[in-house]
């Protein structure tokens, strides 16, 4: 039934025509208008490639003092700069980033060992700061910016960490923003503390991301009306020093990343990097890659199911993962080929002589 040719009539009132217009006016959706809004989604470009998309809302939950704000302050200028985040591909844009938790020098301190992490000349022109909590739509409504992030939400707006009604309501406000002016919102949140609850704390390959931010302080809605969630734990040091998981609504949860810290040439922390190889793979999986043709030979997904043995969604997590840790690349649709190591997946804005590790000080 497309715009033209809606003309089905109201039983109650045969003479009366159900009109785009008038199905828009009480906001219905015909199949026709549900397919376009769809197709208008699906292809929105990406600010981070398989992350973050543009007039998207993603909150990030983790515990305190672990490291989440250099993190998505990393992620912020490499957005801000267009150059990559975690291995994967940004599209450059604006960004205004609310950093509510940091004294301004340590917000500096913080920027500047990115900036030189990331091997920049200086800090981007488009990545704009706040120190306080005030009027965000004439900010946004004035900047312009594709992507603002709250550093802390608890420190943003408290009363809505408080009632499912209320954060209910703010978030449609936030929609109602990120459409209005086309941009992204990503907030940082905090965890309970560990007394209150403990089910999924431990952050693995096995757990559902959703599921681990029942962890989080405050309303499920922070959750479930968010279309980016991002759980971020700490590692065992060795050598990560985060454990990185997300999900994407309709898309479904990412494969474990692990993250190392590396450190400046005076030991001081600066940024992240993704631990990458077929060393970070589970040992079936390890096993089943071995099966696949080296490159530059292409294989299929049939071909990957049957090295696994495994049905079609264990196979797609397979690939995933395999894609996610550096050691596989889909070159076409139903195409993939085995990346060598020294093509696989690092971010290539480090300093020259890193070292690594997940202990020194550095604002949360």
């Amino acid at each position: 039934m497309s715009e033209t040719t809606l003309v089905e009539q109201n039983p109650a009132a045969p003479s009366e025509q159900l009109t785009p217009q008038k199905l828009r006016s009480l906001r219905v959706l015909w199949p026709a208008e549900v397919d376009r809004i769809c197709a208008q989604e699906t292809t929105a470009p990406f600010l981070v490639e398989g992350f973050l998309q543009e007039k998207s809302i993603a909150i990030v939950g983790g515990d305190s003092t672990i490291g989440k704000s250099p993190l998505i302050c990393q992620l912020a200028l490499c957005v801000a700069a267009g150059v990559p985040f975690l291995g994967m591909r940004t599209n450059q844009a604006r960004v205004l980033y609310y950093d509510l938790e940091n004294s301004l020098q340590d917000c500096k301190a913080m920027r500047d060992a990115l900036v030189q992490f990331l091997g920049l000349s200086g800090a981007p022109d488009d990545f704009l700061l706040v120190n306080e909590p005030v009027d965000p739509e004439r900010r946004i409504a004035e900047v312009r910016p594709r992507l603002v992030v709250i550093d802390s939400l608890r420190s943003f707006r408290p009363d809505v960490t408080e009632k499912n009604s209320v954060a209910g309501t703010w978030l449609r406000t936030i929609r109602q923003l990120s459409r209005d002016y086309g941009c992204a919102f990503l907030f940082i949140h905090h965890l309970r503390k560990p007394g209150e609850s403990s089910l999924y704390r431990n952050l693995n390959e096995d757990t559902r991301v959703t599921n681990w931010l029942l962890e989080m302080e405050g309303p499920r809605a922070l959750v479930n009306q968010s279309d980016v969630r991002v759980a971020v734990a700490e590692g065992d040091g060795n050598p990560a020093a985060l454990r990185l998981k997300w999900s994407r609504r309709v898309h479904g949860d990412s494969p474990l990343v692990l993250l190392e810290r590396v450190f400046d040439g005076i030991g001081e922390p600066a940024g992240y990097r993704p631990l990458v190889g077929a060393a970070m793979l589970n040992p079936k999986h390890r096993d089943a890659l071995a099966k696949l043709p080296d490159p530059p030979i292409e294989f299929s997904f049939g071909e990957a199911k049957a090295a696994l043995g495994e049905a079609d969604n264990r196979t797609g997590e397979f690939l995933k993962a395999c894609k996610q840790h550096g050691v596989v690349e889909k070159p076409g649709r139903g195409r993939y080929r085995k990346l060598t190591p020294a093509a696989g997946g690092q971010d290539t804005h480090l300093p020259q002589q890193p070292t690594t590790g997940n202990t020194g000080e550095c604002p949360e």
